[in-house]
């Protein structure tokens, strides 16, 4: 044994020793020395049963034998995100703890109330539980988490790549934060993974306040050797004696897998019941016993663990089909062979699912990859030549075999989320204010990259009549409001990840089926449903109903649009696979002829030399080159011209017969920096759990920041076009023109604020406005000015906005045009006379009068409010903002504008007096 083992408890030896183990892994004696030798995070990189669980849990739990906690609480606490996960770890840390006194106590679900009852009463030992249970505790019993925790040494994070870049992650990571606040102290935090693809952004998930600090430990060796085929069917056969593709590749299955434990990953549940089934049916007509199960999550919770426990058992040869279920850690023993039915959508995956296989000191990995493309006729669509499916699943396995997959993508809102974790906390601990969730959240938290102006968005979001998630008293707290309270006490709110929403398909009046809608769709883009091309004509969110019509074109293909988001390298891939002549080892002679035919129809269509490609009188193949995110960015840009599209993988099909310019003119436009709107046709946007309860503002945003990418559309085009880009003319892909979004009701007031260019005060490169309405509820509107004068230095350094901010914004003049209306009409609120000798500076400048409007002044009002502040800090905006608990971001003319109309409400609650007569002096 090594030095490492001597670091252990002596009962951990002692368990050890009685596994029979000649010696610790070398992920476990490393992992050993980090945790044992200091207090940092760690995070440790192993494959699938590599040894990982163990690498954590030994030297934690010698830790807390040898230096036992003081008080009560909870030792060890280990987040995973299955029950079956949990249940299984639960049952290895038993056979670890069963000697030495330590609990170990699963909660999820499925586990009895008196466990859960008992745990709560004389809280210690070692905690698994899921995010949704957490949450759950949080919500439930926020006020008890300092003792349920406080004795917490370390949290073990299990699955760590599988939660990345999700919301459920952004979950988990606000968990954290929470707890952490809970216990006043940092909790030490141990990442379990198989597979990373970015180690930087995965320590910045960990820790994101000190990523460098963090301990990576990645596994090295051991791989067992890998063999693989991939195999071709043909769908469609026109000789109708021969089997189906699908009872082809069932009996492949039924002949190579019998006999032996394996997964077979079929896609959708669908097609898991269809394979098991054609399975079962072989075993009975060759009178044989049945070893073919499925398994996906809609099935019961007897019926996963009955497979489970078979898969473990050496005495009973089985095979799962199953959907991404059996994706994860579960522990089901050694399989012989792994599956793949169709292309998978990451190598991520695909590298998790191989990790299955090959675990045997001895044994190879094997992987069956089986492809099944549909027979061309004369009418065969594009997209079926080019055997998109086969030449993806080709790009994954030479990514696989280069050694790399997917890294976690960059931050995103995860507004959705946020409304969620708003009201977990509001309803933890009986209420927040503002500025709390926003510190909790946004400073301490993973919203990070929520501004403080965004975030009120939010909060005004859930407090509208209409919404009524929450609601605020006359001191600042916000509590739930009637529909929030209904959401927070039903049993599925603890999850902030929906079952993909079904929508019902209509077409003429008929319901068509459903089907689930996870990305974007809009009016004129095409579906593929129930082997038919659709046009989308209209999709109502709210009654979950999408509008279609038959759309033009021949046989269509066997898939559909792709549910899971492909990585620009992927596209990359498929690329070169389309462009060399090299013919991997792993193809069968169908595989090998199907993927001969896709390059010669890449070949002969045009697209070696040329991404667009006419197919008829209006229509057009694009290759974008790009990955899901980009390629429909560029969908969403063409559609605010009229063009009608769908997404394939690398790939637009167009068609522009309603179009207001040419294809080539539109790519054009796009490169030289055209305005456009990304959301003229009106696309879904509510692909999160409580994305409905958001404005369409807000949704146009969260979607700006995961699902699209506007900033690579000048370039994305430019490529296509070979036109030359620039960063000075890049386009304003806001999809809202800022003049026409001017507030145009009746309020109580009017806060405005202005920034300006240099020492000058007509200066004006920035005007904000905050409009306070009768219910107190404020509605900011920012807009940047063109001051056509040079800045100063100070000035940007101030407020950030310099001649790159205001290129292309409107001059003061414009701006006014649209303001005049408004503000002419109302209370005018400045927080010190500097603003309105701005306005009136900028007027004489532009050779005009300013217009006669009626100001009021809020340090005037602050000073009858708070007279105790003067000489004691002054009523300056930075200076209330501290003192009032205020959350803006000062020297924005927008957020400065909302803390003049903030200060003004304060003022009347403290007060008890109306604003008019502060402003008079009664």
């Amino acid at each position: 044994m090594s030095s490492a083992y001597d670091k252990l408890a002596r009962p951990v030896q002692k368990w050890i020793r009685a596994q029979g183990w000649a010696e610790l892994r070398e992920v476990q004696a490393r992992t050993i020395h980090a945790v044992c030798g200091g207090s940092g995070d760690v995070i440790v990189a192993a494959s699938t049963a590599g040894g990982k669980t163990e690498a954590a849990f030994l030297p934690l739990i010698s830790q807390v034998l040898e230096t036992p906690a003081e008080g009560q609480g909870f030792d060890l606490l280990y987040i995973g995100p299955l029950k079956a996960l949990i249940t299984d770890q639960a049952r290895r840390l038993e056979d670890i703890c069963q000697d030495i006194g330590l609990p170990v106590v699963p909660w999820h679900g499925d586990v009895s109330g008196a466990i859960k009852t008992r745990a709560l009463k004389a809280p210690r030992g070692i905690l698994l539980i899921t995010p949704e249970s957490l949450e759950a505790l949080f919500v439930r019993r926020g006020l008890e988490m300092a003792r349920l925790f406080g004795t917490t040494r370390a949290v073990v994070l299990d699955e760590l790549h599988s939660i990345l870049d999700s919301e459920r992650g952004v979950q988990v990571r606000s968990l954290l934060a929470r707890l952490e606040r809970a216990v006043g102290h940092p909790i030490r935090r141990i990442g379990l993974s198989a597979t990373l693809g970015d180690m930087d952004l995965a320590r910045t998930y960990l820790r994101p306040d000190t990523p460098g600090a963090v301990t990576l430990i990645e596994a090295t060796g051991g791989d067992a050797e890998l063999r693989l085929q991939m195999r071709g069917y043909i769908s469609g056969d026109e000789d109708e004696a021969s089997p189906s593709a699908t009872d082809a590749v069932a009996a492949h299955l039924f002949k190579h897998l019998r006999g032996s434990d394996n997964l077979v990953f079929a896609g959708a549940r669908q097609q898991v019941e269809i394979y098991a089934d054609r399975l079962r049916q072989l075993c009975e007509a060759a009178h044989l016993p049945q070893e073919f199960y499925p398994h996906h999550a809609n099935l019961s919770r007897e019926h996963r663990d009955f497979v489970e426990r078979r898969l473990k058992d050496a005495a009973q040869p089985t095979t799962a089909i199953c959907t991404s279920t059996l994706e994860l850690g579960i522990d089901i023993g050694d399989v012989t062979c792994v599956a793949q039915i169709g292309a998978p959508f990451n190598v991520a995956s695909l590298r998790q699912r191989l990790g299955r296989s090959g675990r045997r000191a001895g044994q190879p990995a094997i992987l069956r990859q089986y492809a099944i493309e549909t027979r061309l006729t004369p009418d065969s669509n594009l997209v079926d030549r080019l055997r998109l499916g086969l030449v993806r699943a080709v790009a994954m396995i030479d990514l696989l075999l280069e050694g790399w997959c997917e890294p976690p993508r960059p931050e995103a809102l995860h507004l959705s989320t946020l409304v969620h974790q708003i009201l977990s906390m509001i309803a933890g601990q009986g209420g927040a204010t503002a500025a709390q969730l926003h510190r909790q959240l946004c400073h301490e938290g993973p919203f990070r990259q929520v501004t403080t102006g965004l975030f009120l968005e939010v909060l005004r979001a859930m407090g509208a009549s209409e919404t009524r998630l929450i609601e605020q008293t006359q001191n600042g707290l916000l509590l739930l409001g009637a529909v929030g309270e209904r959401l927070v006490e039903h049993y599925g709110f603890y999850a902030v990840f929906p079952t993909p929403e079904e929508y019902r398909l209509v077409a003429g009046g008929r319901d068509l089926g459903s089907i689930p809608v996870e990305n974007i769709l809009a009016p004129g883009m095409m579906l593929i449903f129930s082997g038919r091309r659709w046009t989308v004509q209209e999709v109502d969110p709210q009654d979950k109903v999408i509008t279609v019509t038959p759309a033009k074109a021949g046989v269509p293909p066997r898939f559909g649009g792709a549910p899971g988001l492909i990585h620009d390298r992927v596209i990359a891939k498929m690329r070169e696979i389309f462009e060399c002549a090299q013919e991997p080892a792993y193809l069968d002679a169908t595989a090998r002829d199907l993927l001969a035919e896709a390059r010669r129809n890449y070949r002969a269509l045009g697209f070696a030399e040329t991404p667009m490609v006419q197919v008829g009188a209006d229509a057009v193949f694009l290759a974008t080159g790009c990955g899901t995110v980009k390629t429909m960015t560029l969908a969403l840009a063409l559609q605010g011209f009229g063009h009608e599209v769908q997404e394939h993988d690398g790939f637009l099909e167009i068609r522009s017969a309603q179009a207001t310019m040419p294809l080539a003119d539109t790519l054009r436009h796009l490169a030289a920096g055209s305005r456009v709107d990304l959301f003229a046709g009106n696309p879904n946007l509510v692909f999160e759990k409580f994305h409905s309860y958001l404005p369409p503002h807000l949704l146009r945003a969260d979607a700006l920041s995961c699902r699209l990418q506007a900033e690579a559309l000048l370039q994305l085009c430019s490529d296509l076009t070979d036109v030359e880009s620039s960063k000075d003319q890049m386009p304003d892909l806001s999809g809202i023109d800022p003049l026409a979004a001017v507030p145009c009701g009746t309020y109580r007031f009017i806060a405005l604020d202005v920034e300006t260019a240099s020492g000058d005060c007509a200066s004006i490169c920035q005007i904000g406005i905050a409009c306070v309405g009768a219910d107190d509820r404020i509605e900011t509107w920012a807009c940047h000015v063109d001051p056509q004068t040079e800045f100063s230095a100070f000035n940007i350094q101030l407020h950030g906005i310099g001649p790159e901010q205001v290129r292309g914004a409107p001059v003061f003049l414009e701006v006014m045009r649209a303001l005049e209306p408004l503000l002419s009409r109302h209370q005018l609120i400045q927080h010190s006379g500097f603003d309105r000798r701005a306005i009136q500076g900028a007027y004489g400048l532009a050779g005009r009068e300013a217009p006669d409007w009626s100001w009021g002044d809020s340090v005037q009002i602050a000073r009858r409010a708070w007279p105790e502040f003067r000489g004691n800090g002054g009523h300056g905006l930075a200076h209330l903002k501290e003192r009032l608990d205020l959350i803006f971001e000062h020297h924005d003319a927008g957020e400065d504008a909302r803390a003049a109309a903030l200060v003004v409400l304060h003022a009347e609650r403290v007060t008890g007096i109306e604003f008019v007569h502060l402003l008079r002096g009664r």
